[in-house]
């Protein structure tokens, strides 16, 4: 992680999602995503708990929704983001924030059905790569 972060520090991760029923999954794309959870990890023990689930106000907008998103997060003062696609905009604005942005690996065959739980076991155990450039696809 590129912030530099104490040991007693928790992280604050901003993750988009969709609900299904009482589960929560990861939204296809950061900003149409309807809702976005936020989530603290403890640093040394790698506990974790969600702190918040926001509904996007932004799915319905046209362009820009992921720009503005990210200034939502920045009120929840995130560390970092985990997503499957991100476009120019939203990736640029964290970046800009000293946000890291972290993707998960896309699997076509599965169409990428990954329940928020897992998207944070893969970030606690270091298994997702931080973006360097926004990822669109599909």
């Amino acid at each position: 992680m590129s912030n530099n972060r104490s040991r007693d520090q928790s992280i604050t991760l901003g993750i988009p999602i969709v609900k299904v029923g009482n589960e929560l999954y990861i939204s296809p794309h950061f900003g149409r995503a309807p809702f976005f959870t936020i989530v603290e990890i403890a640093v040394t023990s790698n506990n974790y708990r969600i702190v918040e689930v926001i509904q996007n106000p932004y799915t319905l907008h046209g362009h820009g929704k992921g720009r503005n998103i990210v200034d939502i997060l920045m009120t929840r003062n995130i560390n970092a983001v985990i997503t499957m696609n991100i476009g120019y905009g939203a990736f640029h604005r964290l970046k800009e924030r000293n946000i890291d942005v972290y993707l998960i690996p896309i699997d076509k065959e599965k169409r990428n059905v990954v329940p928020l739980s897992r998207a944070i076991e893969m970030f606690i155990n270091k298994q997702l790569e931080e973006a360097k450039e926004p990822r669109e696809l599909e």
